[in-house]
């Protein structure tokens, strides 16, 4: 069993509110390791991440599950923003809170976990936060290529005029909400429908998870390209895990293996690509049997030597 604990820390003055997951005394000793995990692009720490953190916990890590700024019980306004590097600063943000937790966690034994939007957010992060000694996603994902690969045309080019509506629109709502007027939301749920699997059963359904996303997000994510400097992480180790059934090469939303396997070879050594065979991308949003051990394996080796 494991102790979990609400905690707060800032993230560019934004107030952040996490669970702080304590393993058991008899779990492994891992000599105060910690691992940060993250949640999808519209998901709460309540949900993957909260399951994934909770599993690492008793494998001995001191783990920490958190709200994304804009999200959740965590602040930040306009809610439902999705801006990269914001979400970027909270896995800063949330390395130093770990750091101060003297007696609880070794701030040189500090790894991180990224699932779906977050396996990128958190390795754009880690290209520069050399204090993150351990880097693994699980399904992966640049969430600005995907914006970007919605507006390509046959030919694999991106429409101008779609992408110059888009941002146009963006600036429009900028000025609405500034004279008052609610900011509009897309349900991301609508794009994504192999995701209703997962947050509109009780797999993944929380009262506090609206799978929405602020309209006018495009002028911040367009230009966003988590795995740009990937190669930065060596000489720490990556760990990249996806499904098979999401990486056939459709092209279509659950087609998501492409982002790891790109990612994976821009990166140096040491680096691994790891697929579960017979799953998909929502799949290990929740099916842990193969994700966790081969996780907790890498982590033990990467933080805990």
């Amino acid at each position: 069993m494991t102790t979990v604990r609400q905690v707060h820390f800032s993230s560019r003055g934004i107030n952040v509110v996490g669970d702080l997951y304590l393993p058991f005394p008899a779990a492994p000793n891992r000599k105060n390791a910690s691992i940060i995990v993250g949640h999808p692009g519209t998901g709460i720490k309540e949900q993957s991440s909260g399951l994934y953190a909770r599993c690492l916990a008793e494998y001995g890590f001191v783990t920490l599950a958190f709200d994304a700024a804009y999200q959740g019980e965590s602040g930040g306004e306009p809610r439902y923003l999705e801006d990269p590097y914001q979400r970027v600063e909270d896995f800063r943000s949330a390395v130093t809170f770990l750091s101060t937790l003297d007696g609880e966690v070794d701030p040189e034994r500090i790894g991180i976990v990224g699932i779906c939007a977050s396996g990128g957010y958190s390795i754009f992060a880690a290209q520069t936060d050399l204090r993150l000694k351990a880097v693994a996603t699980v399904c992966g994902v640049c969430w600005g290529s995907m914006v970007r690969e919605s507006m390509k045309n046959g030919f694999g080019v991106i429409n101008q005029e779609m992408l110059q509506q888009g941002l146009i629109y963006a600036g429009k709502e900028r000025i609405a909400e500034a004279k008052g007027r609610q900011p509009a939301t897309n349900d991301i749920l609508q794009v994504f429908e192999e995701a209703k699997a997962y947050y509109k059963t009780p797999r993944g359904q929380h009262p506090r998870c609206t799978n929405l996303q602020l309209a006018r997000s495009l002028d911040t994510l367009a230009t966003y390209n988590s795995y740009a400097f990937i190669d930065w992480i060596s000489p720490r180790p990556l760990l990249m895990i996806i499904g098979s059934e999401a990486d056939k090469g459709t092209g279509d939303a659950a087609d998501t293996g492409s982002y790891s396997r790109a990612a994976i070879e821009h990166a140096k050594e040491p680096k691994e690509l790891f697929v579960i065979k017979g799953k998909g991308h929502i799949d290990l949003y929740d099916d842990t049997l193969e994700s966790i051990p081969k996780l907790a394996d890498f982590m033990a080796k990467s933080l805990c030597i």
